[in-house]
């Protein structure tokens, strides 16, 4: 009995270590028109001065299969607050079905918006996605010297740095969980 009881706060821990890991990969999903629409950017986080992919991968509800050959009507653009849309090359990504993604190289750090418009197999849709661009320079080490921090330290320390990477809980949640496994086999092992 008390095997089983193990075995079942291992099974909640590792459900809720999932949940934190989810969010750290920072893609959002909405339901549009009967479409399941999830985007990020390739590599997180989104950050200026290098080319990023932004991704959209489309998935049909009722199917739950992604949507293919597509790239020809869909209009992905980006925008800052108080600009003009600018429009990205779309394409559909080679040997992932139903991801479609658009180059972009980002000049500025901040709050961005990214649109992905118009029909998919016939249906209307417009929506969009909100995405934070960090700048480069908050994530390079070692920290150029004229960078200096609130504190008045010229760097900042790796733990900052991998912190604002967004790759801290993730990194943290996957080893828990593998040692939640490890210790869930062993108590298997020992109960056979």
């Amino acid at each position: 009995m008390h095997y089983r009881k193990s075995l079942f706060a291992l099974v909640i821990i590792a459900m809720l270590l999932t949940s934190v890991v989810g969010p750290a990969t920072a893609h959002e999903s909405q339901d549009v028109e009967g479409y399941e629409i999830t985007f990020g950017g390739s590599d997180e986080p989104v950050i200026t001065g290098e080319r990023m992919w932004l991704q959209f991968e489309i998935v049909d509800n009722e199917t739950g299969e992604g949507v293919t050959n597509q790239s020809e009507n869909l209009t992905v653009s980006v925008q800052t607050e108080g600009s003009d849309k600018t429009a990205l090359e779309v394409s559909e990504k080679h040997g992932e079905p139903g991801v479609y993604e658009a180059p972009v190289i980002f000049t500025e750090p901040g709050d961005y918006v990214a649109h992905l418009e118009g029909s998919l197999e016939g249906t209307e849709v417009h929506t969009h996605f909100e995405k934070e661009v960090q700048d480069h320079t908050e994530l390079e080490y070692p920290a150029d010297d004229s960078q200096a921090t609130d504190d008045g330290d010229e760097s900042q320390t790796d733990a900052n740095q991998t912190e604002e990477a967004g790759f801290g809980p993730m990194a943290v949640a996957v080893a828990v969980f593998g040692i939640v496994v490890t210790i869930g086999v062993v108590l298997f092992r020992q109960q056979r």
